[in-house]
């Protein structure tokens, strides 16, 4: 992970204060390109999908994941959605943590609780950070079409719970990347394996922890975890690294770790992997390289033909960016819409949106980037995107604003669901969501 803390919520902010605040410039108006992108703005839908109680550990709730349910048997067809997210009420007083499930049962525009995922892997821990949600689209392994896959880190907390006072998180252990199923849409959840083990989970301090986990099928339909790995730092000279492991059996077993993008400088720091498949049959991973040679968290995306090699581990492959410089820092997400064109589009979003000087640009918090090539190449371009929010620069360095921005287009391409952490109040984020309905053929 870029950007984790170490053992208590107060030395995790200290350790992201000092990885350098963006500067705050001259933020422009919220139309970087007026009217592109909204169809029509009285369809267009903002809200709240979650928002943490008073005297809830901070920050409250972060880090969204969101999958659309179109491949199972029930009724409602793309409008049914799952989302989850980080859930600090649940981390309070040294109880197990675990991550809620939220249901939209109309594309996105209203959400309610629908179920839990408890950590019943045997360890007991609790399941704490950076919950991601996937559907299958056909049968893998044991588990049929229309499968739910979870998978998170789970954290053990080292204190005696009795010793850890009421909205205090404590001391953390281990990180351990864990899988879990659903074969009923979300409505119960089974364990099914650990993907990958780390140590402690603070961030380079020579702990090697192992954060934030990606799902996703190659294209021989084998079941994929991308994360980011802090493991190989002692030996290697590897600050973080994006690497994966795929499972042959629906993810009851898996395979070695390969790598994505990995650089031996002891100071690049790529993290925060998505990935997506492209309608030529390639894949684009995006993710985010905090150090000082990136703007301390610039956005690449890289291409595979097949979803496993994305060529020579060294090479972070391209950087987002506009005409005018404009790029994405930190909490990257990609995704493809159908919209746009005969290729349609690529759509990156982020945590904030900054010029060459790590000032922040014009479109801050109010535009997404899109690409028609589907390798990348080329300019950028800003377009409306669907959930405005401020961002942490703008709020005087809330850190976890905008922590994963996750983007789910409807299936015929017309709509676009975003959803990120936005500030509650001066203490605690809660989960936006924004719905649009998009316009990308001008």
């Amino acid at each position: 992970m870029s950007d984790r803390d170490s053992t208590s919520q107060h030395s995790r902010r200290k350790y992201l204060a000092a990885l350098g605040a963006v500067g705050v410039g001259a933020v422009g108006s919220a139309g970087v390109l007026a009217g592109r992108g909204r169809k029509d703005e009285q369809t267009d839908v903002e809200g709240t999908l979650y928002s943490p109680p008073s005297g809830a550990p901070a920050p409250g709730s972060l880090y969204p994941r969101v999958t659309r349910l179109k491949h199972g048997p029930g009724k409602g067809g793309e409008k049914q959605l799952l989302a989850t997210f980080e859930y600090y009420p649940s981390m309070s007083g040294g109880s197990e943590p675990y991550f809620p499930v939220y249901r939209s049962t109309d594309g996105g525009e209203t959400w309610s609780k629908f179920s839990e995922i408890h950590d019943t892997s045997g360890k007991d821990w609790g399941l704490r950070y950076q919950p991601t949600l996937f559907e299958l689209p056909h049968a893998v392994g044991p588990w049929p079409a229309g499968t739910v896959l979870a998978a998170g880190n789970a954290i053990p907390i080292l204190d005696d719970p009795a010793d850890v006072p009421e909205g205090e998180i404590g001391e953390l252990g281990e990180t351990s990347i864990d899988l879990y199923a659903s074969t009923d849409r979300g409505e119960s959840w089974e364990f099914v394996s650990t993907v990958v083990t780390g140590g402690t989970a603070v961030p380079h301090e020579g702990n090697s922890p192992v954060w934030e986990p990606e799902l996703g099928l190659d294209a021989d339909g084998n079941l994929v975890c991308y994360f980011a790995d802090e493991r190989q730092g002692s030996d290697d000279d590897y600050n973080q690294l994006v690497g994966y492991k795929a499972s042959e059996d629906g993810g009851q077993s898996w395979g070695d770790e390969q790598f994505v993008a990995a650089v031996p400088n002891e100071t690049s720091r790529p993290g925060m992997p998505a990935v997506t498949p492209l309608p030529n049959g390639t894949y684009m991973i995006t993710y985010e390289v905090v150090g000082p040679d990136h703007l301390w968290g610039e956005v690449h995306v890289k291409t595979s033909p097949d979803g496993r090699d994305w060529g020579d581990p060294t090479d972070l492959g391209t950087l987002v960016s506009t005409a005018d410089g404009r790029r994405f820092v930190n909490g990257p997400y990609v995704t493809w819409t159908s919209a746009g064109g005969k290729d349609g589009t690529i759509l990156v979003s982020g945590k904030q949106l900054v010029d060459g000087n790590r000032d922040l640009a014009e479109g801050n918090g109010k535009v997404i980037l899109a690409n028609s090539n589907l390798d990348g190449s080329g300019d950028w371009e800003p377009v409306d995107a669907p959930l405005s929010f401020e961002t942490e620069s703008e709020l005087g360095g809330r850190t976890f604003v905008g922590w994963t921005t996750p983007l789910l287009p409807s299936r015929h391409g017309d709509e676009l669901l975003q959803l990120t952490s936005t500030a509650a109040n001066s203490e605690l984020c809660e989960i936006s969501y924004g719905v649009e309905s998009l316009d990308l053929d001008d």
